[in-house]
């Protein structure tokens, strides 16, 4: 429930701090593996929100993510990634439009017989929208390094930095 609560304050936060002349949004869900140092990849999807800032070269984005258990061996480690950063857009008005990526991460970390603490860390990346046409939905492929590392009591801290890839669809209004 605490997790619930923190995205959607992010969320909220995103949609109040934001002022585009255009106001797009794109609301999105994303397919998503992400392959870290110290444990195995891991296999998720998540969804997100993205909004003009300013203008439509630069969108505000918040995500959250949900992946499976990552096994420890006598353990298993749940990882929920929580984004927010900034978007800066190449062509934002056409078919094809590259864009960069990078902000904060905080990943909720959890095991039931460890005890592991949560933790800040950052990302950056680049990304392809498609459009398909005149509709509202894009697709979109997206390659991100994530810097993050867990803390665990009386052991080695956990480094859960490495490449993530998504790839979704979007609907922009």
């Amino acid at each position: 429930m605490k997790k619930t609560r923190v995205l959607i304050l992010c969320l909220g936060f995103i949609v109040l701090f934001s002022s585009s002349q255009a106001m797009a949004i794109d609301l999105y869900g994303f397919g998503s593996y992400w392959d870290k140092e110290d444990v195995d990849g891991t296999w998720g999807g998540g969804l997100g929100l993205s909004l003009g800032l300013f203008t439509d070269y630069l969108r505000l984005d918040g995500r959250a993510y949900f992946f499976e258990n990552i096994d420890l061996g006598t353990d298993e480690l749940q990882l929920l990634p929580f984004d927010v950063g900034l978007q800066v857009h190449l062509l934002p008005d056409g078919k094809l439009d590259p864009y960069f990526l990078a902000g904060v991460s905080y990943v909720y970390a959890d095991a039931d017989l460890f005890d592991v603490d949560s933790s800040l860390g950052g990302y950056v990346g680049a990304g392809l929208d498609l459009a398909l046409g005149d509709s509202p939905f894009k697709i979109f492929g997206e390659a991100l390094y994530r810097f993050n590392e867990i803390e665990v009591k009386y052991f080695e801290d956990i480094s859960v930095s490495g490449f993530t890839g998504n790839v979704g669809i979007k609907l922009h209004f």
